[in-house]
C-alpha cells in the first residue's frame, strides 16, 4: 500500500512523466509499470498519451486523491498526531468507502 500511495504522491503535483515518477518512487521500471497498470485500471490514475502514443503522462483521479487522503489520514492516526477535524474527515470517507471484493474470513491460528 506504501508503494502505491507513493506513486499517487508523485503524481498528485499534476500531470506526470513515467520517468519522474520512476526516480521520486524511488522503484524500478519493472516493478513501476506494474503498478502503473494497476493504478489506471482500478481508476486511481488517468492515462494521457501524447505525440502518437510514444510518451504517456498519468493524472491522480478523484478516486486516486481520496484513497491518498485516506492513507495520510489512517498514517496520521497512528502516529497519534490526528486532529478532532481530520479525525471527523476520515470517518466520513471511511463510511462512504465501497468494498472492492468479497470478504473472506480468516480463522485465528491461535
Amino acid at each position: 500500500m506504501e508503494m502505491i500511495c507513493d506513486i499517487l504522491k508523485v503524481v498528485s503535483g499534476g500531470p506526470t512523466k513515467p520517468t519522474h515518477i520512476l526516480y521520486k518512487a524511488n522503484m524500478s521500471w519493472k516493478v513501476l509499470s506494474s503498478y502503473l497498470d494497476f493504478l489506471t485500471s482500478s481508476g486511481m490514475l488517468d492515462k494521457e498519451d501524447q505525440e502518437g502514443g510514444k510518451r504517456s503522462t498519468y493524472r491522480l483521479t478523484t478516486k486516486g486523491r481520496k484513497v491518498l487522503s485516506l492513507y495520510d489520514g489512517l498514517r496520521e492516526s497512528l502516529n497519534g498526531t490526528i486532529s478532532l477535524e481530520a479525525s471527523e474527515n476520515l470517518g466520513k470517507m471511511l463510511e462512504s468507502a465501497k468494498p472492492i471484493g468479497p470478504r473472506v474470513a480468516v480463522s485465528s491460528p491461535w
